[in-house]
């Protein structure tokens, strides 16, 4: 007895973008900031009809702000809940159908709590309670690529075109750079480890200041406990001038500002390239292929180790990728950069 063809089993729709209000979970370390904001772009460039929202920490307001195209920013501050959140965006004008969810963090809670129908991102171990579709890009083997691939590939995965140059422009705060100034940021929010010496960096500052008559300006970074930056001003009481760079996104116009950067391996580094300014970012234990500020203008130095990048944030050794990197390495490139800057 023959039995008729059974139905074929339907297929699952693809995994895509379907919502028409779109919020964006913003990552919040600096770097992850600056390295997902290209995403952010192809969003907005491939929905141009769409309402996009970003939810981030209150920290951030100022450098979600100098992105084109966000129609709504959330903030949220280190006591916040997911339940204080949905209380204070009761009265919001938006109600969100789709959100993208990068780490677990309050911004995920909330778009957990907040029932939002589809809610998207990679199959992380703490982010998949929060999921309701999870996006597989297939592993990629060889050399590392740039950190910046990890959420391209995910926008690639919803069919959201990524190659496209506008998407990497620097944000335009309509600041006009100083020519001759440098931005000197000797300390970094990483570690102690991830700074280069003092002795090496007064070096540099004599070469700034008596053989290319630049302006300089030194600051102090928020995260950092070494105090670096102001042992260095100290250093040049009436050649320079000193100022800490807190809240760092309110800083965004200063660093703006300048026509150069030379900075530790830091968040202030990426902060920088964000805003457009040439930038010298000074590498030791990290790995610069893999977390380098975004732009082809900006430069890295590092002194090759057998040890590094080991990417932690103390060194077991001698900080060798710290004392071997020699003034005549960085002096170099920036004889280079500051004729073109």
């Amino acid at each position: 007895m023959s039995h008729p063809a059974p139905n074929p089993v339907p297929n699952k729709p693809p995994v895509g973008l379907y919502g028409g209000n779109v919020l964006f979970a913003a990552p919040e370390s600096w770097d992850e900031a600056c390295f997902s904001a290209p995403t952010l772009r192809a969003i907005r460039s491939a929905r141009p009809t769409c309402i996009l929202g970003v939810i981030c920490h209150e920290r951030q307001l100022e450098f979600w702000q100098s992105i084109h195209g966000i129609d709504e920013i959330i903030t949220y501050h280190d006591r916040s809940s997911a339940r204080s959140i949905m209380r204070d965006q009761a009265q919001s004008r938006y109600l969100w159908e789709s959100a993208i969810l990068w780490e677990h963090n309050v911004a995920a809670e909330y778009c957990y709590a907040a029932k939002i129908k589809q809610r998207l991102g990679y199959p992380a171990k703490s982010l998949q309670k929060y999921l309701t579709d999870e996006v597989l890009v297939p592993t990629v083997v060889g050399p590392p690529e740039h950190r910046v691939q990890h959420y391209l590939r995910f926008m690639t995965k919803l069919n959201v075109p990524t190659q496209k140059p506008e998407l990497f422009m620097p944000a335009n705060l309509g600041i006009p750079q100083v020519p001759r100034t440098v931005l000197i940021s000797p300390e970094s929010d990483y570690g102690p480890h991830y700074e280069w010496g003092l002795e090496r960096w007064a070096e540099i500052m004599e070469l700034l200041i008596t053989h290319l008559h630049a302006t300089v300006l030194i600051v102090g970074h928020p995260g950092s406990r070494t105090g670096l930056a102001t042992r260095l001003a100290k250093l040049f009481p009436s050649d320079c001038q000193y100022e800490m760079l807190s809240p760092l996104a309110s800083s965004l116009p200063i660093i703006a500002a300048y026509s150069l950067v030379i900075a530790a391996d830091s968040s202030i580094s990426h902060l920088s390239a964000h805003v457009g300014v040439t930038t010298i970012s000074l590498f030791g234990p990290n790995d610069p292929s893999w977390r380098r500020p975004l732009g082809k203008q900006h430069t890295f130095i590092r002194h090759k180790t057998e040890c590094a990048p080991c990417l932690l944030k103390k060194c077991y050794f001698d900080l060798r990728c710290q004392k071997e990197m020699t003034y005549e390495d960085v002096a170099n490139v920036i004889m280079m950069k500051y004729s073109m800057a």
